[in-house]
């Protein structure tokens, strides 16, 4: 069985719906992971090197300084195709959690395979690994996507380790590794169906003063909102490139519909699936 794809019919009544909390269901999550069965090392790749939390570690630094840190924004319009209609949405049928996009192409409905083979026209074809994730979901108007309307990265360079714990924390971002370029970030491209539920992305770049590592985006959050800096929804049916480096943040649903997302992520990094991940894809959050 192949967790990464997920085939069912969609309805209304069918529709996961957990209480919003904001605690962040994708980006870092601070809530206890399952252990997996047969525990796997992972490889640690360049792109994915706590270079920071390292240096800390070496001179047994036990406090976490700060410094200004900017975050140039890549956004970018990269094709627009046809919108579809509800119903085509509704029965694509078929979803991704972490699939190999040619895995995922093999699998897709007519609607996900046209973005897929798009897509594929405007990958960097630099890193190792190119995943797709996409989900097809029934929104009420206030609805989210994920549980978090927090302002955040992809990608973001996440430890669990005795080096965290001993900053006092569980789960710690090396955020300034990623600002400091230490190796080429992830790169992403985007789709969604319809604008009724659109990623709000930062268009230009944007300068806070932040913690070099961050135990979640709270803080960084309320730097960017207090900015209020130059954004904008993704248009409808558009696929957008950004990467590990650019801030965009769920929104509530301003009606109700359908709506199918894609995420092409171009990394380095090898995921492996863990089953708290299969099982939240494609809930929807409800205050």
């Amino acid at each position: 069985m192949n967790d990464a794809v997920v085939k069912r019919e969609r309805s209304i009544g069918a529709q996961k719906v957990e209480a919003f909390t904001g605690e962040g269901a994708y980006h870092g999550s601070t809530k206890p992971k399952p252990k997996p069965t047969q525990p796997v090392a992972p490889v640690l790749v360049e792109e994915m090197r706590p270079t920071t939390l390292e240096a800390y570690a070496a001179r047994g630094a036990t406090t976490i300084t700060e410094a200004d840190a900017t975050f140039p924004n890549l956004y970018e319009v990269k094709a627009t195709i046809p919108q579809p209609t509800q119903d085509e949405i509704k029965n694509d049928g078929v979803t991704f959690c972490w699939a190999l996009i040619d895995d995922a192409i093999a699998e897709a409905g007519p609607l996900t395979r046209r973005v897929l083979e798009e897509m594929k026209k405007h990958l960097h074809g630099d890193k190792q690994f190119v995943y797709i994730d996409s989900k097809i979901q029934w929104f009420e108007a206030g609805d989210t996507p994920v549980d978090s309307q927090h302002w955040h990265v992809d990608g973001s360079i996440a430890v669990r380790d005795e080096r965290v714990q001993a900053l006092g924390h569980r789960l710690l971002h090396d955020m300034r590794a990623r600002l400091n370029r230490h190796a080429p970030p992830p790169t992403y491209l985007a789709y969604q169906s319809s604008t009724h539920c659109a990623t709000q992305f930062a268009t230009g770049p944007v300068t806070v003063r932040m913690p070099d590592l961050i135990p979640n985006f709270d803080g960084l959050d309320a730097s960017v909102r207090a900015l209020d800096p130059p954004c904008m929804p993704q248009p409808a049916s558009s696929i957008v490139a950004f990467d590990g480096l650019s801030l965009h943040r769920a929104v509530p649903a301003t009606s109700a519909g359908w709506r199918l997302w894609i995420r092409c992520t171009e990394s380095d990094h090898e995921v492996r699936l863990n089953p708290s991940i299969v099982e939240c894809y494609g809930t929807v959050f409800r205050r």
